[in-house]
């Protein structure tokens, strides 16, 4: 394998090294973690001429190709981008937003999370832009039963009952700080609950915060200890 390939670039373009030497995997995303039949001929179709027949599902929602041969990887990629097909984002950037159906068709969903998934892909990244000093995720569930671990996530988003006031009402309930990994942290929860252009907001003041303040490889839970909670929150404004 030559030493001159540019490996975070492949990265960036969804390629990602594997640990057999010379292979790699395609990792592609669907929007709202949604794939449609087309799709998953597509798919099986470039496993069986590139790989070996293998689709699997990550815990993100998305669906990787393993075992691509690095001299395959232009043919690959001008095929999912002929059929329509996105490739997974990786690397130091947002990550694809993950969500549940909610409401949409599940019963104890409170939120239609694929409204607000629309509206943080189309307006966060356009403002914000995708590149990041690390990676960042956000992810959204339809009700507090985190089914996409919201808690866990640089933002983690949920639908919520708020009683709090004369009538009941559904809002968003938000965390901040959360992330998996070598060093995992739980994110804390914001102590109000919000409507989705609050949320809109908190999600825009905080990945801007991250852009500009954190180190390279710095997880925003890091920055967040190394800055302290309080001073955090006084900075992005809440």
């Amino acid at each position: 394998m030559t030493k001159d390939i540019d490996y975070d670039a492949l990265k960036k373009r969804g390629f990602l090294r594997q640990k057999q030497e010379g292979l790699f995997l395609l990792r592609a995303r669907g929007a709202k973690g949604n794939y449609t039949r087309e799709e998953f001929l597509i798919f099986g179709d470039i496993s069986r001429k590139y790989g070996k027949g293998i689709i699997h599902a990550t815990t993100r929602q998305g669906l990787e190709i393993p075992f691509i041969r690095f001299e395959d990887i232009e043919n690959v990629e001008r095929e999912i981008l002929e059929a329509g097909i996105q490739p997974g984002t990786s690397g130091p950037r947002i990550r694809t937003t993950t969500t549940c159906p909610g409401n949409n068709w599940c019963k104890s969903g409170l939120i239609d999370p694929f409204s607000l998934y629309d509206r943080i892909e189309k307006d966060i990244g356009i403002r914000c832009g995708m590149d990041l000093p690390h990676k960042f995720k956000i992810a959204i569930s339809g009700c507090p039963n985190k089914c996409t671990r919201a808690n866990s996530t640089e933002i983690g988003i949920h639908g919520q009952s708020d009683t709090s006031g004369p009538e009941r009402r559904i809002g968003y309930t938000v965390y901040l700080g959360g992330c998996g990994g070598r060093t995992p942290h739980e994110g804390f929860k914001l102590d109000k609950v919000f409507t989705e252009d609050e949320v809109l907001s908190i999600v825009e003041r905080v990945v801007r915060f991250y852009k500009e303040n954190a180190k390279s490889r710095q997880r925003l839970a890091l920055l967040i200890k190394e800055r302290g909670k309080g001073l955090f929150l006084k900075e992005v404004g809440l």
